[in-house]
């Protein structure tokens, strides 16, 4: 009994203590996850509870959007940094389901990520040759989506389908080379 009193009161404290060891974390964002918004161009605004780390713009405290079907990542990936808040804006003119994804760096070193979905229509007949974020360096140059690790790649549809079609036929050829085996073995 004594022992589980121990255990129980180091349990105890470890999860008091917990908030010390807390990062970054998600407080609100701006469209809400799940909501419904206008095509245009649309701005993101997340909220943490603390500031994250101070990098370079477009390196590690970041923001992009991707079609919530195909996975497919919609122009690079940047956020604008002020105080505890991540924003940057998106140009979306297709309805649809999107993907926010983001990636924070807090002051302690540690990365944290996640990501949310809301859902766009399209009344107003808004159109854009380039959809996604649109995010541009110090110079004003835009930063090259291929100079950046994606935060979300396009899912392949048959990728999927051709691969269960060799699996299905290697268990297959499995299977009719131990049924022969068998048969033989009974033969005997």
């Amino acid at each position: 009994m004594r022992k589980f009193t121990i255990s129980a009161l180091v349990l105890g404290l470890l999860t008091l203590s917990s908030p010390v060891f807390a990062h970054d974390e998600l407080e609100t964002t701006s469209p809400i996850a799940g909501a419904t918004v206008e095509a245009g161009v649309i701005p993101i605004t997340l909220t943490f509870s603390e500031p994250p780390l101070d990098l370079p713009y477009g390196q590690g405290n970041l923001i992009a959007i991707a079609d919530n079907k195909t996975k497919e990542q919609l122009g690079p990936a940047c956020a604008k940094v002020e105080g505890s808040v991540l924003s940057t804006v998106v140009h979306i003119s297709t309805p649809g389901e999107y993907k926010i994804l983001w990636r924070v760096a807090a002051d302690d070193g540690h990365v944290n990520s996640g990501d949310f979905t809301f859902t766009v229509v399209n009344n107003s007949n808004y159109s854009t040759d380039t959809p996604g974020n649109q995010c541009f360096d110090e110079n004003g140059q835009p930063l090259d989506i291929s100079k950046q690790e994606l935060l979300s790649t396009k899912v392949q549809p048959d990728d999927g389908m051709v691969s269960g079609i060799f699996w299905a036929l290697g268990v297959t050829l499995l299977a009719a080379l131990v049924g022969g085996v068998l048969v033989k073995i009974r033969q005997r």
